[in-house]
């Protein structure tokens, strides 16, 4: 049982440790407050995993799982980027699509929520995938994105796939949904995603600062 003077402490991210789930790590304890993320890793993750679909990997704090997440391959088509990528590329390259790493899943712990925990998270994901990019030659990372998490990963920076019109639309049938059906709401995404060559040259900038 984890005690409410431990729960309103900060959290020391160096104690985080990122491990393969394999199946080795108590996991009936996690709740992410989402019943598909919750599902998934409960029932899914490791069978998937062993089929060479997907990776899940486990957020570790004192011996605590706090978070997951999931990782696969991807593409995402010319079309479904900003217009300065379409120009930038058209007479470049003869590829209508890119390879991308795509975050499957990503879930928090409800007992560490707004600590920074799912930040912390996808900026890890990111970094990792430059490091994997250097030997598997990507430049994106794609995310299918809970519309009731849309802002968090808008924080983050991701970018849309879809148009603004396009985006409203699906807000508004969003919201017509949670009205009569908030667990079909709660499932619906709209796709999102990184560039990590921008990323990486933030990150070399905000070091040489």
């Amino acid at each position: 049982m984890i005690s409410n003077n431990y729960l309103m402490k900060s959290i020391n991210f160096k104690k985080i440790t990122i491990e393969l789930h394999d199946g080795s790590n108590e996991i009936a304890r996690f709740g992410c407050g989402h019943n598909d993320l919750n599902e998934f890793l409960k029932e899914d993750s490791l069978l998937q995993s062993e089929c060479m679909f997907n990776s899940t990997y486990l957020a570790i704090y004192n011996n605590e799982i706090i978070g997951f997440f999931t990782l696969l391959t991807d593409r995402i088509k010319i079309k479904d980027l900003e217009e300065e990528y379409q120009e930038k590329f058209k007479n470049k390259v003869s590829y209508n699509e890119f390879p991308a790493i795509k975050i499957g899943r990503l879930g928090v712990s409800s007992l560490f929520r707004k600590k920074g925990v799912g930040t912390y998270l996808l900026q890890m994901i990111f970094e990792r995938s430059i490091e994997l990019s250097k030997k598997v030659g990507f430049r994106f990372v794609t995310i299918d994105v809970f519309i009731s998490s849309y802002y968090f990963y808008k924080k983050n920076n991701c970018i849309d796939s879809f148009s603004n019109e396009k985006l409203e639309k699906e807000f508004k049938k969003f919201k017509k949904t949670q009205q009569h059906d908030p667990q079909t709401a709660n499932n619906m995404t709209v796709p999102m995603y990184k560039d990590l060559y921008k990323f990486k040259k933030n990150l070399l900038e905000d070091y040489v600062l």
